[in-house]
């Protein structure tokens, strides 16, 4: 917006000369039209002018012809530089973006006023007055602030602060952080501090903050306990940008120490106890290495214990059962045998009895089943005459029946 301003000033200026040159170029041709130019003489080569060349007209005066007024002209190149000079050094105009807000000073009443995000122009606002009022415009969004500078390995680039410790050793701090003003207290914050305030008011009062904190702590405080020390340090300088009425003037935020070293002798001490540290940890975990591996080894023999004892109950379990599973195939068998022993009992039993009753009831036929069951099968060798052959009945020719004829 401010630039369109900028631009009015410049066409003014521009409009200005344009209409005044115009005018000046009508004037001109005016002129000549009424006093044509002229023409050129040539000299003869005896010196002199040719006599049939003519004479040199005589000329009317520009004072017949009415001079063009530039006052308008001049009123417009004028008013754009006064325009411009106004905008320049008179404070008439002012663009306040979204993340802005702008102070406005009045320099004979003393009076202080806001002016919210947007362009104010005088004379449309009475909050500006041309060479009275003076514009100062804040920055609403967070702001980096960062303390001690330069490289870190240089101690005296960071913030020294001495520690509660004997002999007070020295700490020194390198820290980061955020800040942005408030804007209902904006006006407070500029009388008081200006616009310079995050570096003449926050950041030295932060400095004298993380003093204060570590001259009531341990040298070694903020390495045992940086979160709280960060906590304590930015509670503390908070309750310490206010305003009169107790509402913050700047609100901070994520103040964090970024880095941290202390004096030489400490160093020294640090790394002879560090040294003995180191010494005693691996001690520490030589100890614990070779109870682990008492410990492992202890598990391994139990382990094995374990595993032969219960290979042993497995082997064990299964010979019970062979032996168990071959004494009921025993048992079994026996008991099939004598199964198989008493049926042939039973069934010789009857078959002795039904022999005995038949053989009761034809003792012929006993006497022949004697025979029967004695006899090997071999027939005798020598035999007499008129003996017969046992139990194969061989006709005699006597009793061979003749055939009968027909």
């Amino acid at each position: 917006m401010i630039f369109l301003l900028y631009l009015i000033g410049f066409a003014l200026m521009i409009i200005g000369a344009w209409f005044g040159w115009k005018k000046m170029s009508h004037y001109k041709q005016a002129i000549a039209s009424i006093n044509p130019p002229e023409e050129p003489r040539r000299r003869s080569s005896y010196g002199g002018y040719n006599e049939e060349e003519p004479k040199p007209v005589k000329q009317t005066p520009p004072s017949v012809v009415k001079k063009p007024n530039y006052i308008r002209e001049l009123v417009l190149i004028i008013s754009g530089f006064v325009w411009l000079f106004l905008l320049l050094f008179g404070s008439i105009a002012v663009s306040v973006s979204a993340t802005q807000i702008a102070v406005v000073e009045n320099t004979v009443t003393g009076q202080f006023d806001i002016i919210q995000p947007g362009t104010a122009v005088w004379p449309f606002t009475n909050k500006l007055v041309p060479f009275v009022t003076r514009i100062t415009t804040y920055d609403l969004r967070r702001q980096t602030m960062e303390i001690g500078e330069g490289d870190t390995k240089v101690k005296t680039n960071g913030i020294e602060a001495s520690s509660g410790s004997p002999g007070n050793p020295k700490v020194y701090f390198w820290a980061r952080g955020w800040a942005y003003p408030n804007p209902e207290k904006i006006i407070e914050l500029h009388k008081k501090y200006g616009r310079d305030y995050m570096t003449g008011w926050v950041e030295k009062n932060w400095i004298s903050t993380i003093k204060a904190v570590q001259g009531t702590q341990q040298y070694n405080y903020v390495s045992n306990a940086r979160v709280e020390m960060e906590n304590t340090i930015e509670k503390s300088l908070q309750e310490q940008l206010v305003s009169d009425d107790g509402q913050p003037l700047v609100y901070i935020s994520q103040l964090a120490i970024v880095n941290f070293a202390f004096e030489d002798k400490v160093d020294a001490y640090l790394d002879g106890v560090a040294s003995k540290e180191f010494e005693r940890q691996q001690a520490e975990q030589q100890i614990l290495i070779n109870k682990n591996k008492q410990e492992a080894e202890k598990i391994s023999a139990d382990t094995a214990y374990i595993v032969t004892k219960r290979n042993a109950e497995a082997e064990q379990a299964k010979l019970v059962a062979e032996a168990q599973g071959q004494a009921d195939a025993t048992k079994l068998k026996a008991d099939a045998d004598a199964y198989a022993v008493d049926a042939k009992y039973k069934a010789e039993s009857e078959g002795v009895k039904k022999i005995q009753q038949a053989l009761a009831n034809s003792p012929q036929g006993y006497l022949e089943y004697l025979l029967y069951t004695q006899w090997n099968g071999v027939l005798p060798v020598w035999m007499t005459n008129g003996s017969s052959v046992p139990f194969i009945d061989i006709p005699t020719p006597s009793s061979t029946a003749a055939p009968t004829t027909k």
